[in-house]
């Protein structure tokens, strides 16, 4: 157990499912009290419980219901995690989205779609959370992607999304130095969740693709969601506390290799 993070308050977005959920799993082992925030609020009291079964209490536990893409929703989701518990100790900027179109094909309104989702509702999130962070020298962790530094073909506004983010990982950083502010970002490589299938990729090309993962991630093939919430986890508490504007890959060392 990380002492470090008992009681800590932890807005975890995105919580409902893959990452997200694996993350809220770990934090639980810590005694943290947590906000699980997403649109899926059925699957968002799944993620509830199983972290009680963790043997977090009930009233460590906080959910709410939240549209990333909604500026309201989002002050809402400060106000009432303020409401609850008083601070805010970490930020797990988790949710985002991807679709898998070529570049030719990419409608305004899907590029719109994405990158509010990746990088404008970061940025907003961001932005009401840290005069709370500030009080107590807590924490941002953003989820990015490996692709935000390599190429990845038929999801250009994805990557461009997430090279965004990554960019302001590193700058916000450095303007919140100062404030004893830290903020890191974890870069997964392909993770076994729902998000590709969601993305638009289908069934057979799904297999195809985790099976290409044993070439690309020479160490590991495909990547479950619990490694990628370890790291987030280390990134978030004491353990990294001279850590910041990090990104950290969790790819299985495909973001090393020279490209084929």
């Amino acid at each position: 157990m990380m002492s470090s993070l008992l009681n800590k308050v932890v807005i975890i977005t995105g919580a409902s499912s893959g990452i997200g959920a694996a993350t809220a799993l770990e934090f639980a082992k810590t005694g943290a009290r947590l906000v699980l925030a997403a649109r899926n609020v059925e699957r968002l009291n799944d993620v509830a419980s199983w972290c009680s079964a963790k043997g977090l209490p009930q009233e460590k536990i906080f959910v709410t219901s939240c549209d990333i893409t909604d500026e309201e929703n989002l002050k809402s989701l400060v106000g009432s995690t303020l409401e609850k518990y008083g601070q805010i100790d970490v930020l797990v900027n988790n949710a985002g989205s991807c679709q898998i179109v070529s570049f030719l094909n990419t409608s305004a309104e899907v590029f719109d779609n994405i990158f509010t989702i990746n990088t404008r509702a970061p940025f907003m999130l961001t932005q009401m959370c840290v005069p709370h962070l500030k009080k107590t020298e807590g924490c941002v962790v953003n989820v990015s992607s490996y692709s935000g530094q390599r190429s990845f073909p038929h999801a250009l506004t994805y990557v461009m999304s997430k090279a965004a983010l990554d960019h302001f990982t590193r700058t916000l950083a450095v303007d919140l130095a100062k404030d004893k502010v830290r903020v890191n970002s974890v870069n997964p490589g392909v993770v076994v969740t729902e998000f590709q299938r969601r993305a638009g990729m289908t069934e057979e090309a799904y297999k195809a693709y985790l099976e290409k993962q044993k070439e690309l991630q020479p160490l590991t093939a495909a990547i479950e969601p619990e490694e990628v919430a370890k790291v987030i986890l280390f990134l978030a508490s004491d353990q990294s506390a001279s850590v910041t504007g990090e990104l950290v890959f969790v790819d299985g060392g495909r973001h090393a290799k020279a490209p084929v």
